[in-house]
């Protein structure tokens, strides 16, 4: 198999900051009470002693969402143009740097992105873009969607400290969000607007780098439509981040190079089956946030074939972390349902009857209460080809034990069926189950390093007709095997092999049979990606 150039991403996706104009840095006996902006800052203009400063490199990382893209901008540059024009006297090096690169510059502006989303990919996006200065503008779709509007302020406050705990000396400038013409919105969007004074205060009395952005010079008359600005508001916002990083220049909070931790290992959650939420038999996107709600893209072909269908968010999570939930179909009805899982691994169950939204979960309770195997050894995989996932447990060896579905407690039990596979020599990060040949079983798959792989069709299982070795059926098309997944992304009863990448990007080879047994047919960049890729299920 080989890689191929990358294709549309997922499904555009809105989003929306909202701010101000002015910025002012928090003194560090400020706590709670935050000093009013001059205002001249309001009008764009800076004092004399911010006018002349000069730094030997300015690394600026625009964080945010479709604001921050420049969505609403007759150029698409949003307020980063007009920055850069600003700062450009004032750097003897100016880049700004992130993951995504739109109108010639690099940024990190994300479309649709709220702040949980910034939060699960901010570790990763620092140390490879090694910015000194922070922009932050995150909150917008958090308001318009009323996504928890209560917490979202602590949610900023977080994300920011994943910033500060990875870069102690970074420069962050928060900025308050610009306004909404929904009413409702903009009733949240004041509210939190008020909260973020006081975070940024808490953080200054750290004696961290967090200065405080207002953009409250953008005004409902400067928006294009019902959440983004205009150029003339992306021009007040350029006029009030310029602000920020003059008043941190004078302060001397900018230093040319900041240290910054490298962004911790994330374990890839391989525990899901048929990750299948409408029931079309087709793999659909999934991203699981660390507090376990789920947002979905539903399969119709993927980028250049039919693209995804945006669910949004269809589980709100129960309880568990990310790392606990898993998807696979426990009644047999072809849906994928809501499983969490105890330390101990226990599982509780919520039937799939649509998701929030479109019909809802219904609770099973615990249908299962652990094998004294640990959570992250526990997998679901259709073991007897009846339609219904099975309880399996993966040890450290590949050996592999199942429990077979009759129901789950309370509702017909478990068949236990002891050891289905002795191992063959890879550990069990490095072993899937997939049904590679079409039958309604799982077989039994191990990945080399490489991403290559050697497939046991299933025939029953140890002592109950066993299993047959079809030997490498893929080579590896250059990706680790923490990346490489499969499933049905055609609908045809064979799972394909996929690669997640680290921004949760995928390509898919669609299984014809496999190395020897047909091959494989590449179709490229099927998903530019939603989320971290140790977040996305498929």
């Amino acid at each position: 198999m080989r890689a191929t150039p990358s294709r549309r991403g997922i499904a555009a996706r809105l989003a929306v900051p909202v701010m101000a104009t002015a910025l002012m840095t928090v003194p560090a006996t400020a706590a709670t009470a935050v000093v009013a902006a001059p205002a001249a800052y309001a009008a764009g203009a800076t004092p004399a002693d911010q006018q002349n400063w000069k730094v030997p490199r300015l690394a600026v990382m625009p964080l945010g969402d479709s604001i921050t893209l420049g969505a609403g901008s007759s150029t698409g540059n949003g307020y980063r143009a007009e920055l850069r024009n600003r700062l450009v006297p004032h750097a003897g090096n100016l880049q700004f740097v992130g993951s995504v690169r739109s109108q010639g510059a690099d940024h990190e502006g994300h479309s649709g992105w709220q702040i949980g989303e910034l939060s699960e990919n901010i570790e990763r996006w620092l140390p490879a873009a090694n910015p000194n200065v922070v922009l932050l503008n995150i909150g917008t779709n958090d308001m318009d969607r009323n996504t928890d509007a209560e917490a979202a302020p602590a949610r900023l406050g977080a994300l920011v400290d994943r910033i500060t705990s990875a870069a102690p000396h970074m420069t962050v400038l928060v900025s308050s969000l610009v306004p909404t013409r929904d009413a409702a919105g903009q009733k949240r969007v004041e509210k939190f607007n008020a909260a973020v004074p006081r975070l940024v205060a808490e953080r200054r009395e750290k004696g961290l780098n967090v200065g405080f952005v207002d953009m409250a010079a953008v005004t409902a008359g400067d928006l294009t439509d019902k959440l983004h600005p205009n150029d003339a508001g992306f021009t007040k916002m350029a006029d009030a981040f310029y602000g920020g990083i003059a008043r941190a220049a004078a302060d001397g909070w900018i230093r040319e190079h900041v240290d910054i931790r490298p962004a911790p290992p994330r374990s890839v959650t391989l525990g899901d089956y048929r990750v299948d939420v409408d029931g079309d038999g087709k793999a659909d996107y999934l991203v699981v946030d660390e507090g376990g709600a789920v947002r979905a893209w539903v399969n119709k072909g993927g980028d250049g074939r039919g693209g995804w269908g945006e669910y949004g968010r269809i589980a709100a999570g129960v309880g568990v972390g990310g790392d606990k939930v898993r998807f696979a179909d426990v009644n047999g009805d072809g849906r994928a349902d809501y499983l969490a899982l105890d330390e101990n691994g226990g599982v509780r169950a919520w039937i799939n009857e649509g998701g929030d939204g479109r019909g809802g979960w219904t609770s099973w309770g615990r249908i299962a209460g652990g094998v004294g195997a640990p959570a992250s050894q526990v997998r679901f995989a259709d073991v007897d080809g009846d339609g219904k996932a099975d309880y399996t447990v993966v040890d450290e060896s590949g050996a592999v034990r199942a429990w077979v579905n009759k129901g789950g407690d309370g509702r017909g039990g478990w068949g236990e069926y002891g050891r289905i596979a002795a191992g063959v020599g890879v550990g069990g990060d490095k072993v899937r189950f997939a049904d590679v040949n079409g039958d309604g079983r799982a077989d039994y798959l191990a990945l080399d390093e490489n991403g290559g792989v050697r497939v046991w069709i299933n025939d029953g299982g140890d002592g109950r007709g066993g299993w047959t070795g079809w030997g490498r059926i893929a080579g590896g098309v250059g990706a680790p095997a923490s990346q490489v997944r499969f499933a049905d992304v055609n609908g045809d009863g064979k799972a394909d092999y996929t690669v997640v990448d680290e921004s949760g990007a995928v390509r898919v080879w669609i299984n014809d049979g496999g190395d020897g047994r047909g091959g494989w047919t590449s179709w490229g960049r099927i998903a530019e990606g939603a989320g971290r890729g140790s977040a996305v299920r498929i």
